[in-house]
């Protein structure tokens, strides 16, 4: 079913058999972005200048632009964006040194790359913290196996955009050590020197409900040159979606009932693919933050030639 991604035909058994190798790897306990349904990802930044993999991690840098009529203008080598009035009203950027598979877990691995992280954003009540990350693609996929199965995965919806988003061939985060449950709203992007895809989702290791806590706007994309790869997580939040991944929370009136503990294997099923197609037909406006806002912050990049 098109926006429905799950990887495996047995959704229970796909989320257990992803708890108990999280288990092995004995991954922290969930807090916001980097520790994600009790999933360790511990982003790593480039310096500004991409070529100096030595630079240590450096203090957020403010974004000190004034607001515009269209946002907030916001520039740190090698990109630049606006920020849609209302979305946030500032940003920061961070510099983290090289993860090697000696400093930091197998997902973690990457290059030296950029983080930019949004201050007070719209939503607040989310687990991951709104950022964009801009990697130097070459150096990721040569060090990361994820990384470059995502960026292959991606260059393959890029050259075939009419294709059917399928969960084979749908990119993921690299960083995130969980598996996707489901995608909605997926959409080509364009911004200047480049493209991408969007997908509305949820990374989980157990089998829980689609939740507000949970939910986010991801992006990733690549510049025309293939120099990097852009990759954002953005929280939004549904009327019709419980505040958290428990089981036993409230379910808006609006909003379809998680399964019991006793309920079967195909009940699950109907569930996420009920809540993934109730999700693909909802209106940008119903979206807080609104996904045209969304669309509007990625469609505002422009990566700097180096």
């Amino acid at each position: 079913m098109d926006g429905f991604c799950l990887q495996s035909p047995n959704l229970c058994t796909k989320i257990i058999r992803i708890a108990k190798r999280d288990m092995m790897q004995k991954s922290c306990p969930k807090i916001s972005l980097r520790f994600v349904f009790a999933i360790v990802s511990i982003p790593i930044i480039l310096a500004c200048s991409l070529a100096n993999t030595s630079t240590l991690q450096t203090p957020p840098t403010l974004s000190a632009a004034t607001e515009t009529p269209s946002g907030i203008p916001f520039f740190a080598s090698p990109i630049r964006l606006i920020i849609p009035s209302g979305l946030a009203i500032s940003a920061s950027t961070d510099t983290i040194d090289v993860v090697t598979d000696q400093t930091g877990t197998s997902w973690d691995v990457a290059p030296a790359h950029l983080q930019i992280t949004l201050h007070s954003y719209l939503l607040e009540s989310s687990f991951h913290v709104p950022q964009i990350f801009v990697y130097p693609a070459q150096d990721y996929a040569v060090v990361n196996q994820k990384a470059a199965e995502s960026i292959k995965r991606l260059k393959g919806i890029l050259a075939s955009p009419n294709a059917q988003y399928t969960d084979d061939v749908l990119p993921y985060i690299p960083f995130i050590n969980a598996g996707q449950v489901f995608a909605a709203q997926e959409k080509i992007l364009q911004f200047n020197g480049g493209s991408g895809l969007r997908i509305v989702t949820q990374y989980a290791s157990d089998v829980s409900p689609i939740n507000n806590g949970g939910l986010f706007y991801h992006f990733e994309g690549l510049t025309n040159d293939g120099k990097y790869y852009i990759v954002a997580i953005l929280p939004t939040n549904l009327p019709f979606l419980p505040v958290d991944n428990n089981p036993n929370s409230p379910v808006p009136s609006s909003g379809i009932a998680f399964p019991h503990n006793n309920a079967s294997g195909s009940d699950f099923e109907n569930y996420f693919k009920q809540v993934t197609n109730r999700i693909t037909s909802t209106a940008s406006d119903q979206f807080n933050p609104p996904m045209n806002a969304l669309d509007a912050l990625i469609q505002s990049i422009s990566i700097q030639a180096q």
